[in-house]
């Protein structure tokens, strides 16, 4: 018994010491790196909450109001605290898994496994998006399915837990409708390995309280003409696309070096089959249910892929389900208690290191852009790098800019800032119009501006005759947007261009258009 509890503190003590060094390098990651594109945008939920939002239900909106204080807190740093906080507590609850479903070894080789999880670590670990506080959902549902597995019977134990996993995967669903998922899983898992869940009353008090929980989804969507469902179905609509083996090859190189890290997309693949077969002293159901929960994510995101294009970290945590599986392999060749880490892991994480490096790097110090438009009106154009570089500084040139323009009588103080598309909107109204207190008005279709063409009634609308101001990145420009500006207004002036240089050297420029006489009444 005292041995055991040795094991028990050796292994709190490595896990205590891991969290604490991947969250002090997360800290220093989301303290000198800007927002990115996504992140403020999610952000820009945050200054009216609400049930739910053009793109994605509301759970993230309500982690930044709170870590940034009820938006007292203007900073990278508190904006990502959620996710950081999320990724530490995702880190513990994988440990736990492995734990339960074979030993601590496993727990442990799955923590680290984790920790070198790009999509869990860096992408929803460091970066806030609605992944951030789902995948905290999405593992301590699949905890508590585990221990239902373990829990045989109706006692009244084993309905709390049932009642406790509707609840948690309702939560899921109001971070990202990826989700549901889970409950796919429970019903497959049910219907081919363990009917007598069906039998259970907790499944379906569990049904009932998941739909309680998403029902404001619903609700919004009913009373915005089913935004949500329009908008995602035309994102992957197969029906009127070709089949596209590019993309497809595309996806899979993503999700394997940019997502899921290509040590660990290796070992995930080659430990499914084993785990399955393997005589060790494990309930193969805990695998099934885990096979459950994330295959079919997996499969249907690929099918997605082939017609067309998707976002590479769709399918994370899918893959986090999936890395107990290199956890138990691992462990069944080491004895428990053992201090040794296999040194494909140390490989994994280590990639994981060095891919952070080069990104920050290449963020805050590559010189000039990587783009091949170097000069023109288009500088930077599909640079990467430039969504999460130069905001601040040009927030503070047009901050000057601003206060001469009022000043001199140039512009009016009340001057709005025009948008037409989420990004760039979203970086400058954290960057630029939070500081000079203007507000944003879009002016565009749903497509482009998405939450924003809602978030216009809350404002001061434009009177004829009105004068505002047009900003846009080189690496953003092109002639349609501003043609979809400028026909709503009289007449504008030569842009005034902030450059912006990186290690000396110019990265793109920042255009800021004087716009005069609002046409519409």
């Amino acid at each position: 018994m005292n041995t055991d509890n040795n094991l028990n503190y050796s292994y709190h003590k490595k896990m205590f010491l891991l969290i604490t060094v991947s969250t002090v390098i997360k800290f220093i990651i989301a303290s000198t790196v800007e927002l990115g594109s996504a992140e403020v945008y999610y952000w820009s939920y945050s200054l009216n909450l609400q049930w739910n939002y053009f793109d994605h239900p509301p759970v993230v909106a309500w982690l930044i109001r709170l870590t940034t204080a009820n938006l007292l807190l203007h900073n990278e740093l508190f904006v990502r605290i959620g996710a950081i906080i999320s990724s530490a507590i995702c880190t513990w609850l994988i440990f736990k898994i492995g734990k339960i479903i074979h030993n601590r070894q496993t727990g442990w080789y799955a923590a680290l496994l984790y920790t070198s999880f790009i999509y869990g670590s860096l992408l929803a670990g460091t970066f806030i998006l609605p992944d951030s506080p789902q995948m905290v959902f999405w593992l301590l549902s699949l905890l508590v399915l585990i221990r239902i597995i373990h829990t045989p019977g109706n006692n009244s134990r084993h309905i709390f837990q049932w009642c406790l996993f509707g609840l948690l995967s309702g939560l899921c669903i109001m971070s990202k409708v990826h989700g549901v998922f889970l409950w796919l899983g429970v019903i497959m898992y049910a219907l081919f390995i363990n009917r007598n869940w069906l039998k259970t009353p907790g499944l379906y008090l569990s049904a009932i309280i998941t739909i309680i929980i998403i029902s404001p989804i619903v609700i919004w969507n009913f009373q915005h003409d089913y935004a949500n469902y329009t908008f995602h179905s035309d994102r992957i609509n197969i029906a009127t696309t070709k089949i596209d083996i590019v993309a497809f090859i595309k996806e899979l190189v993503e999700v394997a070096f940019l997502v899921v890290n290509p040590i660990n997309f290796y070992l995930i693949y080659t430990s499914i089959s084993p785990a399955l077969k393997s005589n060790a002293a494990f309930d193969k159901k805990d695998i099934q249910l885990l096979l459950f929960c994330s295959l079919p994510l997996l499969l249907i995101l690929l099918f997605i892929s082939i017609f067309g294009e998707t976002k590479a970290y769709w399918p994370g945590p899918a893959y986090s389900c999936l890395l107990i599986l290199p956890a138990i392999k691992s462990a069944l060749a080491i004895e428990e208690g053992k201090r040794t880490v296999p040194v494909i892991i140390k490989v994994s994480l280590l990639y994981t290191l060095l891919l952070v490096i080069v990104e920050m790097l290449v963020i805050n110090y590559y010189p000039g852009t990587t783009s091949s438009e170097k000069d023109g009106l288009s500088i930077g154009k599909d640079d990467l790098s430039l969504d999460m570089y130069g905001w601040e500084e040009a927030g503070k040139r047009f901050d000057s800019l601003y206060r001469s323009d009022v000043a001199t009588g140039i512009m009016p103080a009340e001057a709005p800032v025009i948008i037409t598309n989420w990004f760039p909107a979203a970086h400058i109204e954290f960057y630029i119009a939070d500081r000079t207190k203007q507000q944003l008005l879009g002016i565009g279709n749903i497509s482009d501006l998405h939450q924003y063409y809602y978030t216009n009634k809350y404002k001061r609308q434009l009177r004829k005759g009105d004068d505002a101001y047009f900003i846009v990145p080189s690496n953003l420009f092109n002639y349609k947007t501003l043609d979809v500006v400028l026909n709503n207004f009289q007449r504008y002036e030569m842009p005034l261009v902030i450059s912006q240089y990186r290690s000396g050297l110019i990265c793109k420029k920042v255009y800021v258009f004087r716009i005069r006489g609002y046409k519409k009444s």
